[in-house]
């Protein structure tokens, strides 16, 4: 059950700490003014006791045509002890039924000198503020209420501290636990940010603020000095495999000529085709390998007007491919990069499905652009798979004539991603295949 209530963000268990926390304090509090109120209750009376029994007393050892003078003397010493005459009836208005009652030093039922204790009505009893009422009988039988005002409960001033230092300490809990939460989420979230981008659009290292506690900052320091190791190890890699490139095209070339030299037949002619099928992997390798990258600056490029242009290029070799298109769509882009990746797809959907079709559209902060084709399409397990480099459709290790090199479906990834967008493989409505491009808006 705690499991399932509990939240899963740090951010929320510090705020349940921090609901939990005053909850507690609330109840201490109320405990606390609870315990107060029953010792005040149950200790508080014993000079406003000794004062009533006193008073009692005097009047008890006074015959009953002087005690209008003791009275007069009493209320003037004693201006909060009100003392009455009363009534039987009002005992049996109240109920008495003989239980012992304590009043400070006082119980019901006991007699001292003539004098006797014959009911209390506790602090409280009558409403909240009600201080107590006791029924003294003396010794000639008349019975007397006596009323203590202003007493009962704990001073005013009393409770108001309490409540200001639960106040205080509530307050505090929460500012230090929002100031904590703060310190800690914060950092956290910069990590999980950085991280979660890391090499989806780049491996640049793009190093992260180092602050916030101890544990954080050394997570920050660590994930910095990967980026840069990772950067470093991918810089090393092209290098070697650009100059293995370099190295491969010289006896390239020289067998290049040297099949020119022969006479012409069909083992020049098939070795002829070899050469070339072995410097188009070279070409597509070194271009997967800079990730989509080229010194082309990025600018800011109209989605409708180049879409067109495109089109018009397919159209002018026989091949017409449809754009669809609304107004005022832009992306941040590089304009060869993106018309390579486009004419990749458009190519492959041509090849497959011997038609074409680009859509452009906007989707909030998205700027959407459809390849649609209505050939076999793509199995759905397929999909995540042909999107990585060496990947083929046939599922054939070895290249034939008419089949590729398994990196353009990942060229125009990494062409797409690095200009902070994305490329997902879906299913067209009718069947076949659609490759979705979206690039923030611009």
């Amino acid at each position: 059950m705690i499991k399932r209530i509990w939240p899963e963000t740090m951010l929320h268990q510090i705020l349940m700490l921090m609901v939990l926390a005053s909850l507690l304090m609330i109840l201490a509090g109320t405990i606390g003014r609870y315990f107060v109120k029953q010792a005040f209750d149950k200790g508080g009376w014993l000079m406003e006791g000794h004062f009533i029994s006193v008073a009692v007393s005097r009047l008890n050892e006074t015959p009953a045509h002087g005690r209008g003078y003791v009275l007069a003397d009493i209320e003037r010493e004693l201006p909060d002890l009100i003392i009455r005459q009363v009534d039987e009836k009002v005992l049996t208005a109240f109920g008495v039924t003989g239980e012992s009652k304590r009043f400070g030093p006082l119980v019901t039922g006991d007699t001292l000198f003539g004098m006797r204790l014959e009911h209390v009505i506790g602090p409280g009893e009558q409403s909240e503020d009600a201080p107590p009422v006791l029924f003294f009988r003396l010794r000639d039988g008349t019975l007397l209420s006596t009323e203590w005002r202003n007493s009962g409960r704990p001073p005013p001033i009393f409770e108001m501290l309490l409540y200001l230092f639960v106040g205080f300490l509530a307050v505090t809990v929460w500012w230090l636990m929002v100031w904590a939460a703060r310190g800690l989420v914060g950092p956290l979230t910069d990590l999980a940010i950085s991280a979660g981008s890391f090499g989806k659009t780049s491996t640049n290292p793009v190093p992260i603020r180092e602050y916030g506690p101890k544990e954080v900052r050394i997570a920050a320091q660590a994930f910095n000095r990967m980026q840069l190791r990772i950067n470093d190890i991918l810089e090393k890699r092209t290098r070697m495999l650009a100059a293995i490139s370099h190295d491969l095209r010289t006896p390239l070339t020289r067998l290049r000529l040297r099949l020119d030299l022969l006479e012409e037949s069909e083992i020049r002619d098939r070795s002829l085709e070899d050469l070339e099928i072995m410097d188009l992997q070279l070409t597509s390798t070194l271009t997967f390998l800079r990730d989509g990258e080229s010194s082309e600056p990025f600018q800011r490029i109209d989605v409708p007007s180049f879409l067109q242009s495109l089109a018009d290029k397919y159209s002018d070799t026989g091949r017409p491919v449809k754009a669809v298109y609304k107004a005022n769509l832009a992306v941040m882009a590089r304009s060869l990069e993106l018309e390579r990746a486009l004419s990749d797809l458009i190519d492959n959907s041509l090849k497959y499905a011997s038609s074409a079709e680009i859509e452009a559209s906007r989707a909030g902060d998205w700027i959407r652009i459809d390849v649609i084709d209505h050939g076999q399409g793509i199995p759905e397990v397929d999909r995540a798979r042909l999107l990585e480099p060496f990947e083929r459709g046939d599922g054939a290790r070895q290249i034939r004539e008419g089949t590729g090199f398994g990196l353009g479906l990942a060229i125009s990834k990494a062409i797409v991603e690095a200009a902070s967008g994305t490329l997902e493989l879906r299913d067209s409505k009718g069947g076949g295949l659609t490759v979705r491009l979206e690039f923030p808006v611009c």
